[in-house]
């Protein structure tokens, strides 16, 4: 069997990666050949992700086209990104090849046309959907009998770190790019030993700039995960506009808050019910920290179980495509 990966890999973005991290792991241990689609080929086990050519020849060579995670089929991003995505989808089902949505998330779609291209697509028998948060869940069950609630793909890697690192920081925040960067000035009144650490390439300069106000230390690498994941392990609060952080800090039990992401809410709701680890502005936050750090989310036994069975029900699918050619 040989699969196609695809997601939004190879650009400087922590989450993807460690969900890239995780897909490669669990082909690599089921001696599954693949071949990963990135913005330029690297290797002979690459291709360009914008090479309609190579895109097709991938596509026609392989067995199954896998996503590995993440928002990928929502418009607010882009609109481009999110019809390139529905695309290739397409390009499967004319060849004939089935689908696999793996821990993927839908929505929101603002466009009319992308709401009906999105319900098409996933209406079709060839595709398979391991939907990670409950919201996703039930829209596509509506749509789609095959259909599961399943992990994130990060949470694989996760389950990989053994020793943690001693704690070297009160805070570590990872900002999003935005204009208004004062805000986040409040923090100095509750943390001293602060690290800013961006998650994505695109909010590298945002990073720098909130460090300085703040005068706090800075890491400016969000291509290196480990070294992200080493500074979110060393902290002892974990403040986030990003959504993996926020994961990591839930699966090892960090006091974390998630600031104005509705992707993290609507992820954390089939954990728990609580409302103290979401906020909607920086003034909102202290009103929370206390309760937050005083009774944080410690979710590993919960992860690791939904995230075996969700990577064995991945490979039971793979095996009636081996068998069958399809996921009938």
């Amino acid at each position: 069997m040989k699969v196609l990966l695809s997601g939004y890999y190879g650009y400087g973005n922590f989450g993807d990666e460690l969900m890239r991290l995780s897909m490669e792991d669990f082909l690599k241990k089921y001696r599954i050949d693949y071949i990963i689609a990135l913005p330029k080929r690297v290797n002979k086990d690459s291709i360009s992700r914008f090479n309609l050519l190579e895109l097709i020849g991938a596509t026609f060579d392989t067995d199954v086209l896998i996503y590995g995670g993440g928002g990928l089929l929502q418009d607010i991003t882009s609109s481009k990104s999110f019809l390139y995505y529905i695309s290739s989808i397409q390009i499967s089902f004319l060849l004939n090849k089935p689908v696999i949505l793996f821990g993927n998330s839908f929505g929101p779609i603002k466009k009319s046309l992308d709401r009906c291209l999105l319900n098409k697509t996933l209406k079709n028998e060839k595709i398979y959907i391991f939907a990670r948060d409950l919201v996703s869940y039930r829209f596509a069950k509506r749509i789609n009998k095959n259909t599961v609630l399943s992990c994130d793909p990060a949470v694989r890697f996760l389950s990989t770190i053994d020793t943690l690192p001693e704690k070297k920081y009160d805070l570590i925040l990872v900002p999003r790019n935005i204009q208004n960067v004062d805000k986040y000035d409040i923090l100095l009144k509750y943390f001293s030993n602060i690290i800013v650490c961006p998650a994505q390439n695109t909010d590298i300069n945002i990073a720098k700039i909130v460090s300085k106000r703040l005068n706090a230390d800075y890491f400016d690498n969000p291509d290196d995960v480990n070294s992200v994941l080493s500074y979110l392990l060393s902290s002892k609060f974990i403040i986030s506009e990003r959504f993996h952080p926020t994961v990591v800090g839930a699966y090892f039990g960090i006091p974390f808050i998630s600031l104005e992401n509705s992707k993290a809410e609507r992820f954390f709701r089939k954990y728990t019910s609580r409302k103290e680890f979401f906020a909607k502005d920086m003034i909102d936050i202290y009103q929370k920290l206390k309760s937050v750090s005083e009774n944080p989310l410690y979710l590993k036994a919960e992860m690791d179980k939904e995230c075996d069975e969700s990577f064995k029900k991945l490979y039971k699918v793979l095996i009636k495509i081996k068998s069958f050619g399809s996921l009938i």
